[in-house]
């Protein structure tokens, strides 16, 4: 049961009626809306009219306890809902034992509760998204302000900053650790992994790699920098990379896969890319590591397009208008539970 407004059109003019309905539904169809009670025209009932019929509601059906003592004021409401969510995933992950551990190995000396603000930040990247100077007055607004823990934290911007340089000095430590908690908390599936990068430019010349290189902006005349992401199937994020501003796409391939295969023990992945990461050299070191791979060719490309066919007979392509296809298929073990085999399709365009 719910109060909702209805409308009316008489004589060319709309009417709007405060009514009180419920939701049904109908055997055989869909959920409908019933209306039980019309209270009259909306534009007819001020606020006094509207306290009358809460009050009203209030004795009749003895919810006294949803009533405000007569004389109480309202005088702050805080967000709670959302932080408490985000709070439950963020322990759930262990996040905060996680960054204490590794800020303490890296330094026992240090005495700012770093797990704290970068849990305050991150819940406000998810809830909305502000500046860390916007983030504090944020943090003002919300249940952080009474809650346990948080209360008498200094809310001085400057804290959110050094919490920053210390999470940057555990970044590689701290990714792998989250890695290993999604991959029994959500069962990611790494059978596939993907990886790409994008640039974001900078109006200062501040940042110490920012520099000029491909803007994918058009504002080459801009210092950036270059981030990379890998991510699971599902598109869960497994590790991010930051190169200097004038990186190349494909010189980042060889760190990337090295890594997947040292550090986070993924032995076995099929690599996707698109076509700026491939060359004879990453495609080899793909090779080396034992990993599949699926990637874009550029339509000038001969010398690879010649190294992906020497391995077949010409014969087992198919032609169709002007482009070569081969279809092959590979079996990925668990790869979905209703699929064994994957077809890959290859066109390269000559």
């Amino acid at each position: 049961m719910f109060p909702r407004i209805k409308k009316s059109i008489s004589n060319g003019r709309t009417y709007e009626y405060l009514v009180i309905s419920e939701s049904i539904r109908i055997k055989g169809k869909d959920s409908t809306t019933k209306d039980i009670a019309n209270i009259g025209n909306i534009k007819k009932l001020n606020t006094k009219d509207i306290n009358g019929l809460i009050d009203g509601f209030i004795r009749i059906f003895q919810l006294e306890e949803y009533s405000l003592t007569e004389g109480t004021e309202i005088l702050e409401s805080l967000e709670y809902g959302s932080i408490i969510f985000w709070q439950k995933i963020w322990d759930e992950l262990k996040l905060s034992e996680i960054i204490n551990k590794q800020v303490k190995i890296r330094n026992k000396r240090v005495k700012l509760e770093v797990e704290k603000y970068i849990q305050m930040m991150t819940i406000n990247r998810c809830v909305d998204p502000l500046s860390k100077l916007a983030a504090t007055r944020w943090v003002e607004e919300t249940c952080y302000k009474q809650m346990q823990g948080y209360a008498d934290l200094s809310l001085d911007v400057t804290y959110f900053y050094r919490s920053m340089d210390q999470l940057l000095k555990i970044k590689d430590k701290l990714e792998l650790s989250i890695f290993n908690k999604l991959k029994n908390l959500f069962s990611i599936n790494i059978k596939m992994t993907f990886y790409d990068i994008t640039s974001t430019f900078f109006y200062t010349g501040s940042c110490p790699i920012s520099e000029n290189g491909y803007s994918r902006d058009d504002r080459p005349d801009k210092e950036q920098i270059v981030i990379g992401v890998v991510t699971s199937w599902e598109g869960y994020p497994i590790k991010h990379y930051v190169f200097t501003g004038n990186t190349k796409d494909e010189t980042t391939v060889k760190k990337v896969i090295e890594e997947l295969k040292k550090e986070y023990y993924i032995e076995e992945t099929t690599f996707v890319g698109d076509r700026g990461m491939i060359t004879k050299l990453n495609l080899n070191r793909l090779q080396e590591e034992g990993f599949d791979y699926i990637m874009g060719v550029k339509v000038r490309q001969d010398e690879i397009c010649e190294m992906l066919f020497s391995e077949h007979n010409e014969e087992s392509f198919e032609d169709y208008k002007d482009l070569k296809i081969k279809e092959k298929k590979i079996k990925i073990k668990k790869f979905q539970q209703a699929k064994i085999f994957h077809k890959i399709r290859v066109f390269i365009k000559y």
